[in-house]
């Protein structure tokens, strides 16, 4: 039963089954192969068990449901469900993420300006002043996220310079936890060019002053001050190039260096 399925085997030695990727035709059929397929890798021992269930075949869902599988996340085109196959052992297939990453951009111009901007809201609502960020995309580095999101929100174009800070918050939305970067940014441009759906207002605010209002969040008050800290003793955290494990890629590695090493 097990060979009418094109599977891929992970490291950990789970199966993955994609229903867009096997010929069946129709729901049974499929479902009886799969009985006899799960008795026979529980048999060789193996674990976990994943189906994505394409958009197309979401027939399946109920009678996987009712075979023992369960939901392990959704995208856009298809639903992921698990079966977890070795009954001796407790359930140890990793749950999906639960982690938004955000950056925010500390722009900071030669006239110690920083570059601040109130959210549109609505008609009678007026936001505090903010640093100009948002959420990474699937597959963004930091830096790039941080470049697209002030060029997007303000118009200013910047180049990275550090990473600052970041905030990890738990209960952020849809019960995940959030971890929001803070990069300093130098700009290359002046001009503002609010994007009007998105920015009320948007300005070069003195450093100080920034700092000084009441009506900012205390954690970007907190940013302010460790950004004016920083620039005193000297350190910043800056990326380095490093090889990933099976040496295929290279990945950003974020560590406290001295910026005189830097020159």
């Amino acid at each position: 039963m097990a060979e009418f399925f094109k599977v891929v085997t992970d490291r950990y030695d789970g199966i993955t089954i994609d229903t867009a990727q096997q010929s069946f035709k129709d729901d049974a059929v499929f479902l009886q192969n799969l009985k006899g397929a799960v008795s026979e890798w529980k048999v060789s021992g193996k674990r976990g068990l994943w189906i994505k269930v394409a958009s197309l075949h979401s027939s399946l869902v109920p009678l996987l449901t009712e075979m023992g599988f369960d939901f392990h996340h959704a995208q856009p085109g298809y639903v992921m469900m698990t079966l977890w196959m070795c009954d001796n052992h407790p359930n140890e297939l990793p749950e999906y993420a639960n982690q938004y990453i955000g950056v925010g951009g500390f722009v900071v111009n030669e006239k110690n300006q920083l570059l601040v901007m109130q959210e549109r809201y609505g008609q009678n609502k007026k936001s505090p002043w903010k640093l100009p960020g948002g959420h990474a995309n699937k597959g963004e580095d930091l830096i790039d996220t941080a470049q697209r999101e002030v060029l997007e929100e303000t118009g200013v174009e910047c180049e990275f310079v550090s990473l600052l800070a970041f905030r990890h918050q738990h209960n952020y939305r849809f019960g995940c936890s959030d971890i929001y970067f803070i990069c300093v940014m130098r700009p290359i441009t002046q001009e503002i060019k609010p994007c009007p759906r998105e920015v009320s207002d948007c300005q070069w605010m003195d450093l100080d002053e920034y700092i000084s209002d009441p009506t900012i969040s205390d954690a970007n008050r907190h940013f302010a001050l460790c950004y004016k800290e920083n620039i005193e003793n000297g350190f910043s955290i800056i990326p380095s190039k490093v090889l990933s494990f099976d040496k295929r890629v290279l990945n950003n590695i974020y560590s406290i260096k001295n910026i005189q090493d830097r020159h």
